[in-house]
């Protein structure tokens, strides 16, 4: 009898396993409010019975789905556990990078629905899938604080203040590195990661050290403003109402009716501009980034007597704190990003495009700045334009995400410091090796 008991009990683990997997494939394809108990049922080829045998309602099965996933991703990873001191800082950390980035292959389903529960908040979603994400996130935050403080020293740390900013600052960079993969799953991140490893050991170097320099005070700019022709327009109120929706529901949630009814106006009206909701959707997205682009600095070449470190300052103190507002373009567009599908949103498109522009903006900035061919003579720039680029954009994604899920109190001025510090050290200038 127990033998059969004992059976029985592994057919229940395996049944709940097959659930767990297919909940994580469906939320990554459609999210929180595109994943049913209907879709999870056929995807896992198990009766209906069987599954709400297991999980009462949809918040339980993508709360369990979430720690699942993060059990099995955190048990094949194995990193972040220990600190070989005989180590340099920046190879230690150069090590555990690559593991975390080369894992991005192996589909870290949690990791990508825990971040789109962190876009989607509107009156549709669940509570219990989001804080169940926020407690596996706290364990990873909690791992990294250790890691950083033996990495530090306690006499280097004594109240572990540094520590936790650091792994802050680590999770906000890998969510990052974890956004541009799901850009382009073909680009080769080997580079940015190698110029993430050695700015995160420059941003230890820069809080521990007693000799850092004041905070740069940055230079206050009256931020533009997008001017809209006829802002009670039409099409402008469906803009935003199609952004509000997006943003609150994700893309499966956003139906024509719910647009309209947000606008106050008919179908009719929505099909006049727009060809149907993923023209109007990517339209949104264009709108959304106009309005908060006008508003960021311009990326000028630094004028005379300024280091390209201090604009970089001005840059990052004016868009650190624009992530408070949680612009409409990033949260539908990182949501569209996100979701893996076989027959993507023409609005995906459109916001990759978005970003490809954005980076080529500050890929043409950096080699201003630094020079194309990194610099004369003997010497040669560590991290390449396109590399410096895509940590800048890695960064400040990761810190959008950072912003919503971990502590929104986090000392604006003295992240942008960090950035800073690890952008230069990215940069740094060394010797070239000597030929033959």
């Amino acid at each position: 009898m127990a033998r059969k008991t004992t059976r029985q009990h592994a057919q229940g683990e395996a049944s709940r396993r097959t659930i767990l997997d297919a909940t994580l494939r469906i939320a990554g394809e459609r999210g929180y409010v595109g994943t049913t108990m209907a879709l999870v049922t056929k995807a896992s080829g198990l009766p209906g019975s069987s599954v709400y045998w297991h999980f009462h309602n949809k918040d339980d099965l993508l709360a369990d789905a979430l720690v699942h996933g993060y059990r099995r991703f955190d048990e094949e990873l194995g990193r972040w556990r220990e600190v070989d001191p005989s180590q340099p800082l920046e190879e230690e950390l150069l090590a555990q990078l690559r593991a975390t980035a080369h894992a991005f292959d192996e589909e870290p389903g949690f990791w990508r629905m825990g971040l789109l529960l962190a876009l989607e908040t509107g009156p549709a979603v669940g509570t219990g899938p989001r804080e169940r994400f926020l407690e596996v996130r706290a364990q990873a935050l909690t791992r990294l604080t250790d890691w950083w403080t033996h990495a530090l020293g306690d006499d280097a740390d004594p109240g572990g203040r540094r520590a936790r900013t650091l792994a802050l600052l680590t999770v906000a960079s890998t969510d990052g590195l974890f956004l541009a993969h799901q850009s382009d799953v073909q680009e080769d991140l080997n580079p940015v990661v190698e110029a993430l490893s050695r700015g995160l050991a420059a941003a230890a170097r820069h809080l521990v050290s007693e000799e850092a320099a004041p905070r740069r005070t940055a230079r206050r700019v009256p931020p533009a403003r997008l001017v809209v022709a006829d802002p009670d327009s039409g099409r402008e109120r469906l803009l935003r109402a199609a952004a509000d929706v997006a943003a609150e529901s994700g893309y499966d949630g956003t139906t024509i009716s719910r647009i309209c009814e947000r606008a106050g106006l008919p179908a009719s009206s929505l099909y006049w501009h727009f060809k149907d909701k993923d023209d109007l959707i990517a339209a949104a997205i264009e709108h959304s980034y106009q309005e908060w682009y006008v508003a960021q600095p311009a990326w000028l070449p630094p004028d005379p007597g300024t280091r390209w470190q201090d604009q970089l300052h001005d840059h990052f103190t004016v868009s650190l704190r624009s992530l408070a507002e949680r612009p409409l373009f990033l949260r539908i567009g990182h949501q569209l990003l996100l979701l893996r599908r076989d027959d993507p949103p023409a609005a995906r498109s459109r916001f990759v495009a978005v970003r490809r522009q954005a980076r080529l903006v500050q890929e043409q900035w950096y080699a201003q700045v630094l020079g194309t061919d990194g610099a004369a003579g003997s010497e040669r720039l560590h991290g390449t334009p396109d590399a410096m680029a895509q940590l800048t954009m890695a960064l400040s994604d990761g810190l959008f995400f950072s912003y919503q899920l971990d502590e929104p109190a986090w000392d604006v001025e003295l992240f942008t410091e960090l950035l800073v510090a690890m952008l230069d050290a990215a940069a740094t200038v060394v010797p070239s090796p000597t030929a033959g």
